[in-house]
């Protein structure tokens, strides 16, 4: 999550006449909640997710999805990902697809630990 918020910071930052277009921000009493924000500049981004709280203090995970999008040089990009317990998963056009290599790395894991 910190990556995407510096590379966002980082495409406004390209734009110092950008503005924040539209901002929506909500949290649930269940802890779920869902954000999202469009930038004059052409950058947007939602959010969306939920926490499931652990058996002790400071335990739990989230599970979070969203998505992102910029223009560079006439091109919009976008990315959609997911966020748990398992890590970051980021999907789109222009990203390389590693699912072939979590497979890969999942058999060697289960390998070593025997």
């Amino acid at each position: 999550m910190k990556v995407i918020i510096l590379f966002l910071l980082a495409l406004a930052a390209a734009d110092r006449n950008a503005k924040i277009r539209n901002y929506q921000y909500g949290i649930e009493e269940d802890g779920s909640y869902e954000s999202q924000f469009e930038t004059t500049n052409g950058i947007s981004a939602r959010e969306d997710g939920i926490s499931y709280p652990g058996n002790e203090p400071e335990t739990g995970n989230y599970v979070r999805s969203g998505s992102y999008s910029y223009d560079w040089e006439g091109v919009t990009y976008t990315v959609t990902w997911t966020a748990d317990e398992n890590g970051f998963h980021p999907e789109g056009d222009h990203l390389p697809d590693f699912s072939h290599t979590r497979e890969h790395i999942g058999g060697v894991g289960e390998e070593l630990r025997k």
